[in-house]
């Protein structure tokens, strides 16, 4: 008998990648008849002045603005979860956790919801931020406590939006 993943996490960032990785862990949970457990990580440093990416001003956490992404991540997985029920996923679960997406993906969150396979989209950072912060999905399957799939590709294993290496 196949061993059947039994608790798939999956983390969405609002990304296409993370789109992606979501679309494939619903049909993953689907075939192994899996709990599906769909996580959004916020993190305060997205609200504190420290790059072109944040919402306010330098070193400035403004509690009403966290509310106000709060909700729309909610809504967001909210939708997620709906979709993967339409999908047949009969056991769903949503977070909205506050923490450091790296960390948590890869430990935290796999231990807390006893989670046997996590799927996550590729980098959506530049090579820039990747050499200077490194890429959640690289932090993720060098540190998980269980196994890992990068998604890369949509559901029909089409990647249109990476570039073709040449063969050797």
């Amino acid at each position: 008998m196949t061993e059947r993943y039994q608790h798939i996490l999956v983390g969405v960032d609002g990304s296409k990648q993370a789109r992606r990785a979501l679309d494939k862990a619903i049909a993953v949970a689907v075939r192994n008849e899996a709990e599906l457990i769909i996580i959004t990580i916020m993190s305060g440093g997205d609200y504190v002045g420290l790059g072109n990416n944040t919402r306010v001003g330098f070193g400035y956490v403004d509690q009403q603005v966290m509310d106000e992404e709060r909700q729309i991540q909610e809504k967001t997985v909210d939708e997620y979860r709906q979709r993967a029920q339409k999908a047949g996923v009969k056991q769903v679960v949503t977070s909205v956790y506050y923490g450091h997406a790296k960390v948590d993906l890869a430990r935290t969150l796999p231990k807390d919801y006893h989670a046997d396979l996590i799927m996550i989209g590729a980098t959506g950072v530049n090579v820039v931020e990747r050499m200077l912060m490194g890429s959640t999905a690289s932090y993720v399957v060098a540190n998980a406590v269980c196994d890992v799939l990068i998604v890369r590709t949509d559901l029909e294993n089409h990647a249109s939006n990476l570039k073709h290496l040449p063969t050797a």
